[in-house]
């Protein structure tokens, strides 16, 4: 069985054991005012309406109490296994599809810290390039669809497993945070191969933050496709419409320092400090507009805000039938052309 199962084991023992040890003081109160004689209550009405009041506001405290500190222990403990299971790698097989529809090339190629890369090249017919960059714990195979439409569109691509995912080498992975300096040395492939007439990105979810980072870092990219982006760091959330989300807020703050306590690195800088630095170069943000529970839509969250944050060079793009980069299934065609023709208004790539 798998450590989320016995982390939730843990959790329930625990919980049940502080509810239990609640009881126990509860019935052991009552019994000791049993011993000592029932209270007498208060003749008027005023009295009594004053004695029911002070003891329904003491329960409902009582139970508020008991509820903020419930929900520290859960906040803390669910942030420890989130940086603990998303921190760890994240291997899988990748093998090459039979209906791919198009060539690749097997490749590695080594970052500056010596993690080894493994991912698919497929040379240009164009004149451009696109990195493709896949979601958290995935491997490539997460934008074989982003591939199809490029490749036939006559981009060329360059898919890799990041850092501790798929076959890429890696003792832990960061959220993307660490993702950055392989996007230098994919660029540096590129270059190798003379692939580097432009060049751009593209990502979805953790992808997407670490195609639109690396632009800001590298002045070699020359236009950026994201699609779901999310924080970088606890920084580029929003302010707090409500206490749930105020809770929430805080617990990323929590995690930001943790993941530089248990992977010892340095957090990077927030991504709405940096997403200046791209201009002029054009970005597409994409965001879903159907609501989530509680946080709500990722394009009221993220996409709107960081596309005004970068700036005129930036636009969001809105899908209001999607929620986080399934927009290549709820509208493919449209998605394709748009993207298509993004990265074609961006190189001058005339159809």
């Amino acid at each position: 069985m798998s450590i989320y199962f016995y982390w939730m084991i843990g959790e329930l023992t625990i919980i049940v054991f502080v509810f239990s040890l609640i009881i126990i003081k509860l019935w052991r109160t009552a019994k000791a005012k049993e011993k000592a004689g029932k209270p007498k209550l208060p003749e008027t009405l005023q009295g009594k309406i004053s004695h029911y009041t002070k003891y329904v506001l003491r329960l409902l405290g009582f139970g508020l109490g008991v509820l903020l500190v419930l929900s520290v222990f859960i906040t803390i403990e669910r942030t420890l296994l989130s940086v603990f299971m998303e921190t760890a790698p994240a291997p899988s097989e990748v093998t090459s599809p039979p209906d791919l529809g198009f060539d690749v090339e097997e490749v590695t190629f080594e970052s500056e810290d010596g993690i080894t890369l493994a991912g698919w090249f497929t040379p240009s017919q164009n004149g451009a390039t696109i990195i493709l960059l896949h979601g958290y714990g995935g491997n490539r195979t997460g934008m074989l669809w982003h591939a199809r439409q490029l490749v036939n569109a006559g981009y060329g691509v360059l898919m890799y497993d990041e850092r501790a995912s798929g076959e890429s080498t890696g003792e832990y992975r960061s959220y993307g945070w660490e993702d950055t300096r392989d996007v230098k040395t994919a660029i540096q492939f590129l270059n190798s191969r003379k692939a580097d007439e432009n060049i751009g990105t593209a990502g979805c979810s953790t992808g997407a933050d670490i195609a639109v980072y690396s632009a800001a870092l590298y002045p070699e990219i020359d236009a950026v496709w994201g699609d779901g982006n999310s924080p970088v760091r606890a920084q580029d959330l929003p302010a707090p419409k409500d206490p749930l989300m105020a809770v929430i807020i805080s617990s990323n703050y929590l995690i930001d320092w943790l993941y530089t306590v248990k992977l010892n690195i340095e957090a990077p800088t927030p991504m709405i400090d940096v997403l200046p630095n791209i201009a002029p170069r054009p970005i597409v943000f994409v965001g879903g507009g159907r609501e989530r529970p509680i946080v709500g839509s990722e394009a009221d969250l993220f996409t709107r805000r960081f596309a005004e944050i970068a700036g005129p060079n930036a636009e969001a793009w809105v899908i209001d039938e999607a929620t986080h980069c399934n927009g290549p299934v709820v509208i493919a065609e449209e998605y394709s052309t748009r993207m298509v023709q993004f990265f074609d208004t961006a190189f001058g790539i005339p159809r």
